[in-house]
């Protein structure tokens, strides 16, 4: 099969080709939507009292080798965009992600921060704005910080990191490949790692210091992540109050 991922470009290259029934027979399959799966060649053909070769032709005109191919482009292109959001409320995200947190982890983060001549965070997506805000409040406390999250950045700063540095890599999955890449580089250098993600067992918090674990909430365009990423917000504000406290002692 064509690529299933260009039924608009086919309809849009193949437009022009479409006589007036042609034209109305495909507004009326894209109107289907999905229903797609259950319309077949001849109840097409019957709604519109043509001959079967009719539709075929069309789907001709269209590049694709015939009917079940144009069904089978159109149903992918409906799966890529499908919306679907976790059924999670909001107060039990919180709750579960509360209970996940382990005190003495989270005052270790703390003195870790303390120690710190320099704090990375490594991050992809979304996760970068959790990051960038938390990266701040440290600089604005006096903390040397930086916020990463282009590949090949991230894996040239990692090698120059070293001992006296902390490292927190972020993802929701723990499986983002240039974050492991990266911070699997900064361990070798002797830096102490803190990771924060989804609750999960996963690639990333195998190689933390500390680990630590979010109950996310799915959200999903087709393919595009839209996770939640408010329980990063959470972590990082706690783990911050607690450090100011420390640092205005």
């Amino acid at each position: 099969m064509k690529d299933q991922e260009s039924f608009y470009d086919h309809v849009r290259a193949g437009e022009s080709k479409l006589n007036d029934l042609e034209s109305e027979i495909m507004r009326y399959i894209i109107e289907l939507r999905d229903d797609i799966d259950d319309v077949t060649l001849k109840s097409v053909a019957e709604r519109f009292f043509v001959a079967p070769n009719t539709i075929v032709r069309l789907a001709h005109k269209l590049d694709f080798s015939g009917f079940t191919e144009l069904k089978q482009s159109y149903s992918a292109s409906l799966d890529r965009n499908r919306f679907t959001i976790e059924a999670l409320p909001l107060d039990t995200q919180l709750v579960q992600t509360k209970d996940l947190l382990n005190d003495r982890v989270i005052d270790s983060v703390v003195s870790l921060i303390q120690d710190a001549s320099h704090i990375v965070f490594f991050c992809s997506g979304f996760s970068k704005y959790p990051c960038l805000e938390m990266a701040e409040k440290l600089k604005i406390m006096g903390k040397n910080t930086d916020t990463l999250s282009e590949r090949h950045v991230m894996r040239h700063y990692a090698e120059l990191l070293g001992k006296n540095d902390l490292v927190f890599s972020v993802s929701v999955s723990g499986e983002t490949q240039v974050s492991i890449d990266a911070t699997s580089i900064a361990k070798t250098r002797g830096c102490k790692v803190v990771t924060l993600t989804g609750f999960s067992r996963n690639s990333l918090s195998k190689l933390a210091d500390y680990p630590i674990y979010t109950v996310q909430k799915e959200i999903r365009l087709g393919s595009m992540d839209l996770d939640s990423r408010l329980m990063f917000y959470y972590v990082f504000e706690l783990i911050f109050e607690r450090y100011f406290k420390l640092a205005k002692k």
